[in-house]
């Protein structure tokens, strides 16, 4: 039996059962029998156990806990432990480890840029001073001196393009979602008048969730019975006991925070119990010309969705329709905004190639096997 190929793919505050690592990239790498696969990554609260699948925890606490420094240093460990002919990098932190072995192993080194970090830094307001000046020096630091020893950057968004026009010759390889097998018809809202909302994934400020819970107090005024629940991974301590304090009085909302990251599973849970998703982005430089992970996966299930107007995504979802562009911060147009809605008639054209991980697949097989044909030619 052909032996098969050692690949790495890491991140450190990714969980090893990440959407994007392992159901996107690291499934569709597992299906060609081909790669011995290791995930290394954070600890999940329940370590997935799936086979021919490698997972390998290197960091389980929180963000800003002093042992993320030594995540690198185990992440170093285990690549001289499994020597891989190919590194699949998910975040800066981990380059120089990455940079350093591969002087030794000699393997290929991807970079899946994910996030452009520099303009989260600069735009997120997750930090401020020294402390930011600081992080986008680290950043950048990192990025440039590890750029030569790259062999090639996969780019999660088509803007990074633009946002970093000094890579050359990056991979495309987007976020869409994994299409159901059983695809609904057209319909309209199921309770029209007391709707489940949900806000889910990552909860940021960045992400409008302030604005959208005040939006939602505006809607029951119209709708006594809507309910919004808010679930997901709240990476800022602070920011949770904020949300805390601006629902615990306020019915119809639910609140469920965790201080780790969910499992892909419960975030796909929660958005097929929802009659409504609510992407309430800030339209910040970091985020307006991005496509959310969660609009693609919120068509794919077929979900009607309310998301920040803007014209790139409000394209995107005119095509089905899929939902419709709101202003979370236009309180005096709720009752106007719901009542059309609540008239339209979703996924008259039901998602298709435009929205699935299949494209995003053929594009991911083809790049890994020119990298692995170029070092064994």
């Amino acid at each position: 039996m052909r032996k098969k190929i050692p690949i790495v793919l890491a991140s450190i505050l990714k969980p090893v059962d990440d959407s994007r690592m392992l159901f996107k990239l690291g499934f569709s790498l597992r299906e060609t029998n081909k790669y011995d696969l290791n995930i290394i990554g954070f600890s999940s609260k329940k370590m997935p156990d799936i086979k021919n699948v490698r997972f390998i925890p290197i960091f389980s606490k929180s963000r800003t806990h002093p042992c993320r420094i030594i995540a690198p240093a185990k992440f170093l460990f285990h690549l001289f432990r499994i020597k891989p002919r190919i590194v699949l990098v998910c975040t800066y932190e981990l380059l120089p480890a990455a940079v350093f072995a591969k002087y030794f192993l000699s393997f290929k080194l991807v970079y899946d840029m994910q996030e452009n970090y520099l303009y989260n830094l600069e735009y997120n307001q997750t930090l401020s001073g020294t402390k930011k000046s600081l992080a986008k020096f680290l950043v950048r630091t990192i990025e440039n001196w590890s750029g030569r020893a790259i062999d090639q950057y996969i780019f999660a968004e088509k803007c990074y393009a633009e946002e970093m026009p000094g890579i050359d010759n990056p991979t495309v390889i987007e976020n869409k979602a994994n299409l159901p097998q059983r695809q609904l018809p057209s319909f309209h809202l199921i309770r029209p008048h007391s709707p489940r909302l949900l806000l889910t994934g990552t909860i940021a400020r960045a992400y409008g969730i302030s604005t959208a819970i005040k939006w939602f107090r505006g809607l029951r005024e119209v709708l006594p019975e809507a309910r919004l629940y808010i679930s997901g991974h709240c990476p800022s301590s602070s920011y949770a006991r904020q949300l805390e304090a601006e629902t615990s009085r306020q019915p119809g909302i639910h609140l469920d925070l965790s201080p780790a990251p969910l499992a892909h599973s419960e975030v796909l849970r929660e958005i097929g119990e929802a009659d409504v998703l609510l992407l309430p982005y800030r339209l910040l430089p970091s985020i307006r010309n991005k496509i959310p992970t969660k609009l693609y996966e919120g068509i794919a299930l077929q979900k009607p969705v309310l998301i920040s107007r803007n014209e790139v995504w409000e394209d995107i979802l005119k095509r089905y329709p899929a939902g419709m562009g709101v202003d979370f911060d236009d309180m005096a147009g709720i009752s106007g905004i719901w009542e059309k809605f609540a008239g339209m008639e979703f996924y008259l054209r039901p998602p298709g190639d435009e929205v699935s991980w299949q494209s995003e697949r053929t594009a991911l097989l083809k790049l890994i096997d020119s990298l692995y044909g170029s070092c064994n030619p």
